[in-house]
């Protein structure tokens, strides 16, 4: 049975937790959820920074023209700039929720 932790929360951008059994971290943002191992959640973490930095201000921060690829043909996110630092944001406190966690976790071994 799931018994999640939760890593980061706001109430219009959405959520990330872990499950304490299973360690699988879910991701919640807008009407998008995905489900990732740790690994694959550095990944995605990783290439969200990267493309972030890889962004300039656009003429409008609100209009969706940022194509960010899944591992599913023919699927991706389509956020705006806002949208993508929003994102980055969550993932960032998340990341640092996790190591603090994981810390934590070997004084009590």
């Amino acid at each position: 049975m799931c018994s999640y932790q939760t890593l980061y929360s706001n109430d219009k951008a959405g959520y990330i937790i872990r499950c304490e059994e299973c360690a699988k971290i879910q991701v919640a943002y807008g009407n998008l959820v995905m489900t990732f191992e740790r690994e694959d959640f550095d990944v995605f973490h990783s290439w969200i920074k990267k493309t972030q930095a890889n962004q300039r201000v656009p003429v409008s921060a609100i209009v969706r023209s940022i194509m960010i690829p899944s591992p599913y043909p023919g699927m991706r996110l389509l956020l705006s700039y806002n949208e993508l630092n929003e994102l980055c944001a969550m993932l960032e406190e998340a990341d640092t929720e996790l190591q603090s966690l994981e810390l934590i976790k070997l004084f009590d071994e």
